[in-house]
Formats: C-alpha cells, sequence, structure tokens
C-alpha cells in the first residue's frame, strides 16, 4: 500500500473545504467558518474538532513521510494489517471524501462550519440531503472508517472514535439550532429522513 494515498486524500478534501470557505466569503461577503471559541458546549465542540482534524493531518503526513517511524512508535493492529483491507480502506476514504465534498457543495450558500448565530439560509432537504440530513457527516465517518483500515494504528482508531463522539454531538447541537430556526418544517423533514443514512 502506498504510504501517501492517505494524505493525498485527506489534502484534496481539505483544499476543497478551504476552496470552498473562500468563494462562499467572496459569493455572500460572510465567512461559513463560525466555530467559536467560547467557554460553552459550541465553543468546546469547536475546539475539539479543531484538535481531531490537526491530529488526523498530522498523523497522515508521518505516515506519508516518515512510515517506519510511526510503525516502529505505534505498531500496527494485526487483524486489520492486510492489504485487501488496506485497499478497501483507501476506497472508504476516496467515497467518504467523495460523498464530503458532493454534500458541501450541494449546500451552496446555507453550507457553514459551526452554528450560526442567526439563519441566514434556507433549509436543505433536496439532493443527497433526501437520503440522508447529514450527508457531510455520513462522507466523514464513512472517510474516518477507511483510515482505520488503511492505516491501522491506535491514533487512526483513536481518531474515529473521537470524531464519532464529537460529530454525534454536533449534530444534535445543529439539530436544536435548525429546529428553532425552522420549526414545523425542520419538525416534517426529520420525519421523512433519517439522521444519517
Amino acid at each position: 500500500m502506498s504510504t501517501t494515498l492517505p494524505a493525498i486524500l485527506m489534502l484534496v478534501v481539505g483544499l476543497f473545504t478551504l476552496a470552498l470557505a473562500i468563494l462562499r466569503r467572496v459569493q455572500t461577503g460572510r465567512s461559513p467558518v463560525v466555530l467559536t471559541y467560547d467557554d460553552d458546549a459550541e465553543g468546546f465542540a469547536g475546539k475539539l474538532f479543531r484538535v481531531i482534524v490537526a491530529v488526523l493531518v498530522v498523523h497522515l503526513l508521518a505516515v506519508a513521510l516518515l512510515p517506519a517511524s510511526v510503525d516502529a512508535a505505534l505498531g500496527r493492529i494485526p487483524a486489520l494489517d492486510t492489504p485487501l483491507l488496506h485497499a478497501v480502506g483507501l476506497v472508504l476514504m476516496a467515497l467518504g471524501g467523495g460523498l464530503t465534498m458532493l454534500s458541501q457543495g450541494a449546500m451552496r450558500h446555507s453550507w457553514k462550519i459551526g452554528i450560526p448565530e442567526e439563519q441566514d439560509a434556507p433549509l436543505v432537504t433536496s439532493g443527497l440531503y433526501a437520503f440522508s440530513r447529514n450527508p457531510i457527516y455520513v462522507g466523514m465517518v464513512t472517510a474516518l472508517i477507511g483510515t482505520v483500515l488503511a492505516v491501522p494504528n491506535v491514533v487512526s482508531v483513536a481518531l474515529a472514535l473521537s470524531a464519532w463522539i464529537s460529530i454525534s454531538y454536533q449534530i444534535r447541537m445543529e439539530e436544536t439550532h435548525l429546529a428553532r430556526s425552522f420549526g414545523e418544517a425542520y419538525a416534517a423533514y426529520c420525519k421523512r429522513v433519517r439522521r444519517w443514512v
């Protein structure tokens, strides 16, 4: 397995997200990144998200640049350390990253990273959002499961588990915000479409 592919896949998704954030900023005059640093639940979730992303970036870059050193320091999980599972992991990373990017683009001006103070864009319920209320997060979790299979070590597992917990918590905060902002329309949407898939 090429040790650089996981880092390249992560880099593609990261650069797309950055480019989309810049585009939305130019189009609307406001940044779509609304993560806070406050000393509340939202602020904590934002800080945790930043830490998880930073550790993921450092981890995958270390695997790409110093694979033998990472393996010597962390070891590998023997049950997951097979060429077939590595290939499946890369496919899941690519599919998850692709779903994340498609879902971000499909939200158009409603796409935000974090929870805005005031809802200034419409509720998106069509396209990918007709099948999942959170296709961005489905993509992210799929990519993280792929990371565990492509790079089977304890850091990958810890990142996937901590991201799952963080994302699950973030979804619930977003649902509270959307229920407040869209009322009955959001409640009806929740009855039609599942949280995940």
